[in-house]
């Protein structure tokens, strides 16, 4: 049976984030680079499901504003990491 690695955050989900984008979300109270904000569990992991929400578009305006928009693999990655449990 193979071996399949569970997604984590720093390995796997914040490089997808670029500078500009952090710094972007940031005046917002959006902290794509921050663990404790992305994974927050008193809220039921509500900020990383908007977040994820904006990347693909569910929600206005899209994210990353005014595009390169994350590809099918990246937001299945996004995704896989919230499925297998928001992990660090």
């Amino acid at each position: 049976m193979k071996n399949v690695a569970k997604i984590s955050f720093a390995k796997d989900i914040r490089p997808l984030f670029r500078a500009v984008d952090i710094d972007h979300m940031k005046p917002m109270d959006i902290l794509l680079d921050d663990y404790s904000y992305m994974s927050d569990v008193a809220n039921n992991h509500r900020n990383a499901q908007g977040v994820y929400d904006s990347l693909t578009g569910t929600t206005q305006p899209r994210m990353p504003v005014g595009g390169p928009y994350w590809t099918e693999d990246k937001l299945d990655l996004f995704q896989k990491w919230m499925n297998d449990g928001y992990l660090p």
